[in-house]
């Protein structure tokens, strides 16, 4: 695990090995990461009004950040101090004569009304490297959020530069956590299980999913968090779990698939349970047994040097041994944090290696007509010392009288 003198270290490392002198994030979770700035524009525009932050070699922990005029007040938000912002586009702000202004009102005035804004996002960021004495650099561009052309442009406006793309980069600084990250995992984990526990309190015969839905994500907006998905299943509806939540009434005997997620200050959760109303069926306990001896092999077995591949094939093998002979899955969870899928993808043969301090969110889901949707999943971190859950809710399946 990391703070944030290992995490500059760790990027300048990983800069250092791959061969650049700065590091440009495009993504809103990239830009998170390096500034902490939820960036309006990069969540909710991101073709049209995107956020930058640019780190150098030599201030790896000292980012640059661009964003719109209209969204340039959240360099206020940073986490971690910049070495500059600039603005781009037109947006107007009003100053009566004569009123008398607060610091950090006069502070953001410098730069979001004063200061000459960069005509886009382009310039923006051409404008930061030439004055952080980049021009002719070799330059990182995480190239996921960026729109066609744009590594080729800014390679035509800094002559002598080298431009490519550089968002594995990124993946990998982030693969490890550091403790305030964890916090946020933690309680975007636990939000989603306050959710749960919302939910399974009012279910009961008659009770629809679009009820528990809105239970659910009631009670994750209530404890400060932002619901990103919310499946809720009955009974073989489970295998067709991404379908809208249905006004059914609930019936006894039939089983509750779970599979939510939020997040809390941009970082996210994952998780899934199974329930019944009632006495569960022989075949759903026997099914969700095997499910939780697989998530229960991997909590064990995940160490710093395996692979994702290592951990598939662990994963798999133990709910196979458990009861499910014939089951199988393209995958059996992936790392978490400021995106809901990051290195380490726990894939078929994958080599990527887990680390000290990487999140695994393991899942053993299991589709099945007839039976439904019968699913376990949390997020938990590895290290030298042992594993660590990051949920509370109980594991075992889920029995609701």
């Amino acid at each position: 695990m990391t703070g944030a003198g290992t995490r500059a270290r760790r990027l300048a490392r990983l800069m250092d090995e791959a061969g650049l002198d700065v590091l440009v994030a495009t993504s809103a979770e990239n830009v998170l990461y390096l500034t902490g700035i939820s960036s309006v524009g990069g969540q909710n525009h991101p073709y049209a009004s995107r956020a930058l932050a640019v780190v150098t070699r030599e201030r790896p922990d000292a980012p640059y950040f661009a964003s719109s005029r209209g969204d340039v007040d959240q360099f206020l938000d940073a986490t971690t101090a910049l070495s500059g912002v600039v603005a781009y586009g037109t947006f107007h702000r009003v100053l009566p004569e004569g009123l008398e202004l607060s610091a950090r009102e006069e502070r953001f005035k410098q730069i979001g009304v004063d200061a000459a804004p960069a005509p886009d996002a382009l310039a923006a960021l051409v404008r930061i490297l030439t004055e952080a004495g980049a021009a002719g650099a070799r330059i990182g561009v995480d190239e996921n959020a960026t729109p066609p052309g744009f590594l080729e442009r800014l390679a035509e406006a800094l002559p002598g530069s080298a431009v490519r793309p550089a968002a594995a980069v990124l993946q990998q600084v982030r693969k490890v956590k550091s403790e305030a990250e964890l916090h946020r995992i933690a309680k975007a984990a636990a939000l989603a299980e306050d959710g749960i526990r919302a939910a399974l309190g009012i279910a009961a015969q008659g009770v629809t999913e679009q009820d528990m839905v809105r239970e659910f994500e009631t009670a994750v907006a209530r404890g400060g968090g932002r619901s990103r998905f919310t499946l809720i299943k009955f009974g073989r509806d489970g295998v067709l779990g991404q379908t809208r939540p249905s006004d059914r009434p609930l019936r006894r005997g039939e089983s509750v698939w779970f599979d939510v997620g939020c997040t809390y200050q941009g970082y996210w959760s994952d998780i899934a349970r199974t329930a019944s109303l009632g006495e569960p069926s022989a075949r759903l306990s026997a099914v969700y047994a095997a499910m939780l001896a697989g998530e229960q092999a991997a909590l064990e077995a995940a160490k710093p040097g395996m692979t994702g591949g290592e951990l598939f094939d662990r994963t798999v093998e133990a709910v196979r041994a458990a009861g499910v002979p014939h089951y199988r899955r393209h995958h059996v969870g992936h790392g978490i944090g400021a995106e809901i899928y990051e290195p380490v993808l726990i894939t078929p043969g994958n080599a990527d290696v887990i680390e000290d301090g990487t999140v695994v969110n393991s899942e053993t889901p299991y589709y099945e007509f007839g039976l439904g949707g019968v699913h376990v999943e949390d997020p938990f971190v590895v290290t030298e010392d042992g594993n660590r859950l990051l949920t509370t809710l109980g594991r075992s399946l889920i029995v609701i009288d």
